[in-house]
């Protein structure tokens, strides 16, 4: 990934966090949509920081999930620098991680954190990267991981920062009495501005600035979407062909998110599609209220066509690229007709 000014900033506002003083009481929640480039940054600020930082990334298939605390226990003993034979790897033959392992690689964090902290005189960190993963699949592990951030962060023993991509999770973070120390306001890792946007296209990849310009029309500040379009145009497919392949990508979140006709949602879809063109966002309780069921509002906000930013207690279109979409789409989106507009949400 190539930086502009603006990541760097990110990079260098998460290497805050990751070196907390000694007295810090609070464990953190970073939230931002797929192709923001938050898991690239997440690592890249560990790297940078070095010793002190576990970093965990819970993999997509929970069956895994004991060797993702393997490998960060392996990192711990390298960078927190504290020895001892911490961990024998969790095995467990299911399809799914029982509840106990989870616990077990609680207990050498901590272990390891108080043996950091006795040397270091601070708190290590621990991050847990793609908590995404667990909100749909097993939540009660999440729900573990932040009660033990939450205990923690109390008796000064290690610092927990969740890196996450749907509403759903800080939803159900905020829902418990854990949330009292969780460090608000949340951090929100978003899109690059259109100056920050056009200066990659035109002077990082060297396109012409109005054909950059049909790029960031199309796919807005989401950095990872903008360098794949660049990365597709520059290989000499036509504007067109590039249009096409997103609004196809697109078109899947929809029909996931079964928005589109004679599907489950399209009606209640409609509407919140009209009421967001009139105001560019809603908040989150005008849009909770289209739904009768906590599940169905779990299932359209997690499909990545709305978006939900903890920070302002706000819902948008998920991307540029939905918005694109819809507008291209007028025929099964008839709520728009000309005097439809993309908006840039910074």
């Amino acid at each position: 990934m190539s930086y502009t000014l603006g990541l760097v900033a990110i990079v260098e506002r998460l290497k805050k966090i990751l070196q907390p003083h000694k007295n810090h009481s609070y464990y953190h929640l970073i939230c931002g949509e797929h192709g923001t480039g938050k898991t690239t940054l997440a690592r890249v600020a560990s790297s940078e920081v070095g010793r002190g930082v576990i970093y965990v990334d819970i993999p997509a298939d929970l069956s895994d999930l004991d060797e993702a605390f393997g490998k960060a226990i392996n990192f711990a003993s390298e960078k927190v620098s504290v020895t001892g034979q911490w961990f024998n790897k969790i095995k467990s033959g299911v399809d799914t991680p029982k509840l106990s392992e989870c616990g077990k690689a609680l207990k050498t964090f901590r272990h390891a954190s108080e043996l950091y902290k006795a040397r270091h005189d601070k708190p290590m960190v621990i991050v847990y990267d793609n908590v995404s993963h667990l909100v749909h699949k097993n939540p009660e592990i999440l729900d573990i991981l932040r009660d033990d951030a939450k205990h923690s962060a109390d008796d000064r023993k290690y610092i927990a920062v969740f890196v996450c991509s749907e509403g759903s999770v800080p939803q159900r973070m905020e829902s418990r009495s854990a949330w009292s120390r969780a460090k608000t306001p949340v951090m929100e890792i978003g899109d690059l501005s259109k100056e920050e946007s056009m200066e990659y296209l035109i002077k990082k990849r060297n396109i012409k600035e109005v054909d950059a310009k049909k790029l960031f029309d199309l796919v807005g500040g989401r950095i990872i979407e903008l360098k794949t379009v660049a990365d597709d145009f520059l290989a000499g497919q036509e504007f067109e062909v590039v249009k096409q392949e997103v609004l196809n990508k697109v078109e899947k979140k929809f029909r996931s998110a079964q928005l589109l006709p004679n599907d489950l949602y399209y009606e209640v879809g409609k509407r919140i599609i009209c009421d967001l063109t009139k105001s560019n966002e809603l908040r989150f309780l005008a849009f909770k209220k289209y739904f009768d069921k906590a599940k169905e509002l779990d299932e359209v906000l997690g499909s990545n066509v709305f978006s939900y930013h903890p920070e302002k207690n706000i819902v948008t279109f998920q991307s540029r690229s939905v918005e694109f979409y819809i507008h291209e789409n007028a025929d099964i989106f008839p709520v728009y007709g000309s005097h439809f507009k993309i908006i840039e949400v910074i």
